[in-house]
Parts: C-alpha cells; sequence; structure tokens
C-alpha cells in the first residue's frame, strides 16, 4: 500500500483534494492523504497535437543526433545503446517533448515550451527554484523523497531535481516528464528514480530528464548507483543542448 503525489508541467489542472499547491512555472503537486494508493487518470491533460514520430535504427548505427529548428540541438549520450527516440508535440505545438528510450528500463527526454511573455529567463527559472523548494517541503511531510537542488551551467541558474518512485509514461498519468506521480510505499522500497535539470535561454524554458525503473532485487547500493548513473545521463546531455543550442541566434517569439 502506498500513498501518491500527483506532479504536472506548464499547466493547471482541476482541483483534486483539499490540498492543492499551484507553481505558475513548471509544476503543480497534489498530495493525496487518503489511505492507500490512489490511482488519478490525466491523459487528458496533455493533448497530443497531431502525430508522434518514432525513429529506430539497427544497433548501434544512430549518431545521437537531436534538434528542433531555431530552438535546441544536441547529441544524446552513448547513442549505441539507444533502441527507440520519440519526438510529439502537445497542447497545440506548445510544448514538445523528445523521449529516447535505453536498455533496463530507462528514459532520457529533452522537454521545451515557451516563457510567458515579460519573463526572463532569469526570473522565470528563480520562480520555478523557489516553488520547487516550497513543493520539497510539502513532500517531505509526505515522506516522499523530492530534492531541489540550486547549480549553475552555462545557461545560467538551473534547477536540480530528483524524485524517488515516479510512476510515469503510463496512460493513467501521461508523458514523462511533463506529468509524475509519486508513490510513497509504506515499506520504503525503492521503485524508481528519475533526475531532472531545468533551465532556459531567451524565450525558451527547458527540461533535461532522465527516469528509470528499479530492479527487482535492490540493494544496499542500487540507490547510489541509480543517481549516479541518472546524474551522468542528464548532465551529459544537458552539457551538449546548452553547447550547441548556444551557437544558434536566440529565438524572436512571433
Amino acid at each position: 500500500m502506498c500513498h501518491s503525489l500527483l506532479l504536472g508541467w506548464g499547466r493547471t489542472f482541476p482541483k483534486l483534494t483539499k490540498i492543492t499547491v499551484m507553481n505558475r512555472a513548471f509544476l503543480f503537486l497534489s498530495l493525496f492523504l487518503a489511505s492507500g494508493y490512489v490511482s488519478v487518470a490525466h491523459s487528458d491533460s496533455y493533448k497530443l497535437s497531431g502525430k508522434s514520430y518514432e525513429m529506430t535504427w539497427p544497433k548501434g548505427s544512430w549518431n545521437g543526433s537531436l534538434s528542433f529548428p531555431k530552438v535546441y540541438c544536441a547529441t544524446a549520450p552513448s547513442p549505441e545503446k539507444a533502441a527507440r527516440l520519440t519526438q510529439a508535440m502537445f497542447n497545440r505545438n506548445a510544448i514538445y517533448v523528445g523521449k529516447i528510450e535505453y536498455p533496463e528500463n530507462l528514459l532520457l527526454t529533452v522537454v521545451f515550451s515557451s516563457i510567458p511573455s515579460g519573463r526572463s529567463a532569469k526570473d522565470d527559472v528563480t520562480k520555478l527554484l523557489a516553488s520547487n523548494k516550497a513543493n520539497q517541503a510539502r513532500a517531505k511531510a509526505a515522506s516522499a523523497v523530492y530534492e531541489v537542488s540550486k547549480l549553475r551551467t552555462r545557461f545560467g541558474l538551473t534547477v536540480g531535481l530528483r524524485l524517488n518512485n515516479i510512476e510515469s509514461d503510463t496512460p493513467n498519468t501521461g508523458p514523462f516528464p511533463l506529468v509524475k506521480k509519486i508513490l510513497v510505499p509504506r515499506d520504503g522500497k525503492l521503485l524508481s528514480m528519475s533526475v531532472h535539470r531545468l533551465f532556459a535561454r531567451g524565450p525558451d524554458r527547458f527540461e533535461v530528464a532522465a527516469m528509470q525503473l528499479a530492479p527487482k532485487v535492490v540493494s544496499g547500493s542500487t540507490e547510489k548507483e541509480m543517481y549516479k548513473r541518472l546524474s551522468k545521463m542528464v548532465d551529459t546531455l544537458t552539457k551538449s543542448l546548452q553547447q550547441c543550442t548556444g551557437k544558434l541566434p536566440i529565438r524572436i517569439p512571433r
């Protein structure tokens, strides 16, 4: 049995419980206080715009190239191990998600959307950091692992997140990392983990995130090893994205 926390990216959802914390930047957190597992479907919260596009290739032949015209470019880490790349737009082409599937139940994603008009990139990330700090305190009260860190990258202020026991990329919760349902097992067992980097440049906000299911047999070192692996994947892609994208002209919103 477990409680659950539900998080969303970039919009407001209907109120689900008496305690709902909203964040005008990326995330909101709803704390379910009822006993046992709470299952809430939010597949309609993020609507696919048109079709998603999948790419597969003979094993070891992908060069790792990622891009979206005038917005970003990057090279994925360990492309020879990747099995599939899926790219899609959501909510009337307002949000882009690029998702790379790797062996051992590991997902690596790039997300971007536009910062609200009149807000600078620095202000946007500052608001995001503050709201996630508040969410961290509320998650801690529910015995959920929701760690927030203040980082510096090539694009300036960056928010780091680490979440344990995340359930996402399912029909009931929606695409990772747009929606994140956090489970809180009674026995404290590690089920999964995700690591995130959130930053902005010009009118565009980005999230690079990785998620992995825990192995069936969890040892004393599993959590540390997963965190190290996911952090390396996310930081490698973040560095590549910022180096390549930094050479592009800053996009001028229409």
